[in-house]
């Protein structure tokens, strides 16, 4: 607990060690398994230079030619996160981030439960023209279990999650969402880019939403993409330089994206099919919620000024309506629009994060307090901090 209140982080992260594919692989695919390049050649430490050798899912390798990609904006870059990281997270960074180095930072800064997200494994977004299914759902398997193995550490405060392949088919994704939920405790299920030619509206995708509303677990939007192109990919990537196009590109895109997969969720109808579905809009802030649930239920209604859009059979409920009976948006303790989402929305569907340990999350000893001195009444607080992740996640998230 911090002071009086109850810590529940509705969306952490959760750091890969040097080489999981090499440890959690299963033995029918150990040979064909993606090969971390040499450890000694990382570009900095905590596993942000992890790097792929050229192998049957990345043909090319990922490392770009030249010791620190994108030259000395890029160099510069890294030099940065070189001189702070260290001190923001201590020996938590010393340790790699690991599991025991987590528990004790959860214990120090009052966090009682984590659910730990993934942090983009490479091998779980490859899109590679002919790539193998089956050797994905491998690599699938594997981060799963050392997902579960990590949040094995002490499970009362770690929540493990089940991650999905950007490339998939639609059985596969059933069988494994399945696997996570019944067998491994995951408290929910990342949402992956839709398949090629097939929006997540798709009949073929039913099944899997349909799985939501049996096991009774939510749907996690976590700036995933809804098509294609991802909104930022107009500027230069981010990962690439640095610069104002950068801080442009990542300001916009989980929001945006967050922004989208819910109209898409909601028009479509999606929330209208599986009604006891729930869902989550994770890392891109809270702000944004009043005006984007105003702006398409304006678009929605025969007597609105926007309506004339919607040339269709109307919905049976407001898109804000959907969004109350079946949505919840993670905020920033320390986020600008906070206080809007609360008065204009309501406090019952905004859940709390810390971000940790990416290199831009809230300083960790802050992280609570900034959201403590949001002007918002004392109930939210207490439910943003707690009672909603608890709704949103279910009894899973009490074990």
């Amino acid at each position: 607990m911090y002071k009086t209140y109850k810590v529940l982080d509705a969306d952490a992260h959760i750091a890969e060690p040097y080489d999981l594919w090499s440890d959690f692989m299963e033995s029918e695919y150990y040979d064909r398994r993606p090969k971390v390049g040499p450890r000694e050649e990382w570009e900095w430490s905590g596993g942000k230079g992890m790097w792929f050798l050229p192998g049957e899912l990345f043909p090319e390798g990922t490392r770009r030619k030249g010791t620190i990609q994108g030259g000395d904006n890029k160099r510069k870059a890294v030099q940065k996160v070189e001189d702070f990281i260290p001190q923001k997270f201590g020996e938590a960074f010393e340790a790699e981030f690991s599991a025991e180095s987590r528990v004790f930072d959860m214990d120090r800064y009052g966090w009682d439960k984590q659910v730990l997200i993934d942090n983009f494994p490479l091998p779980m977004r490859a899109i590679t023209e002919g790539a193998d299914q089956d050797l994905l759902w491998a690599c699938a398997r594997a981060y799963n279990n050392w997902a579960r193995s990590f949040a094995d550490t002490d499970a009362s405060k770690l929540k493990m999650v089940g991650v999905m392949p950007d490339q998939h088919d639609i059985p596969g994704l059933v069988k494994e969402a399945r696997r996570v939920i019944e067998e491994l405790g995951a408290v929910t299920v990342v949402v992956p880019r839709p398949a090629k030619g097939r929006p997540w509206n798709h009949a073929d995708y039913d099944s899997f939403w349909a799985l939501a509303e049996e096991l009774a677990f939510p749907m996690s939007f976590h700036g995933v993409r809804s098509g294609d192109p991802h909104v930022g990919t107009r500027y230069q990537p981010r990962h690439m330089v640095s610069g104002p196009e950068v801080a442009l590109e990542h300001a916009m895109g989980f929001s945006f994206e967050n922004m989208i997969s819910l109209g898409h969720m909601v028009l479509l109808g999606l929330l209208e099919k599986f009604p006891k579905m729930r869902i989550s809009l994770l890392e891109g802030n809270a702000g944004w919620l009043p005006f984007w649930l105003g702006r398409l239920d304006d678009h929605c209604l025969r007597n609105s000024r926007q309506g004339m859009w919607f040339d269709s059979e109307a919905l049976p409920l407001k898109p804000s309506e959907y969004f109350k009976r079946q949505g919840f948006v993670a905020c920033d303790g320390d986020e600008f629009g906070l206080k809007a989402s609360v008065l204009l929305v309501g406090e019952d569907y905004i859940v709390w994060n810390t971000d940790y340990p990416h290199d831009d999350a809230p300083d960790p000893d802050r992280a609570v307090e900034s959201l403590l001195e949001q002007d918002i009444p004392e109930s939210s607080k207490r439910k943003i901090l707690w009672d909603n992740s608890v709704k949103l996640y279910g009894d899973r998230i009490l074990a």
